[in-house]
């Protein structure tokens, strides 16, 4: 006879484990699959990818034309001559656009936003922007602010807007 009710100890365990299986695959599949990648400090080829990725929607239009997300979440976290304080905080942020587990959690999809083209990401992305779940919004404000804080630090974006450091 099949057991209609599944223990709360068996259900974390089976879920520990779904969870870390997708975290992985996650994590390694199609890291190669997206072209050249330039030479990275630390992060990794997924957390590069997702970056690279969401440029598409939150820096469209940046003035800078060969500004690389991507490159500068790398340079920002290993390009300094000692580790910075919030390391772990921003690996976690920038692994977000690339995980499956995240867009399950969030989204019940299997498709990462970085896997996404540019109006299937900005489509999900204003959905998060508007959502009624305050995780939603705040990944959705801490990804975009991220995003142009890392823009207004490269120094040809300075230069642009009139700053002569």
């Amino acid at each position: 006879m099949i057991e209609n009710t599944i223990s709360r100890n068996k259900f974390l365990k089976l879920f520990a484990k779904v969870s870390a299986v997708l975290y992985i695959g996650s994590k390694t599949i199609g890291c190669t699959a997206h072209g050249n990648i330039p030479k990275l400090k630390g992060i990794s080829e997924n957390d590069y990818l997702g970056f690279h990725a969401i440029q598409k929607v939150f820096l469209e239009g940046n003035p800078v034309t060969d500004f690389d997300l991507g490159l500068a979440l790398d340079n920002y976290v290993y390009g300094h001559p000692y580790p910075i304080e919030t390391e772990d905080l921003i690996l976690f942020l920038a692994g977000i656009p690339s995980s499956t587990l995240i867009a399950f959690a969030l989204d019940f999809s299997f498709t990462p936003l970085s896997e996404l083209n540019k109006d299937e990401m900005e489509k999900r992305l204003l959905s998060w922007k508007t959502s009624s779940l305050v995780m939603k919004r705040g990944l959705y404000s801490i990804l975009r602010q991220f995003s142009f804080f890392l823009l207004s630090s490269d120094k040809r974006f300075q230069t642009y807007m009139g700053y002569n450091a």
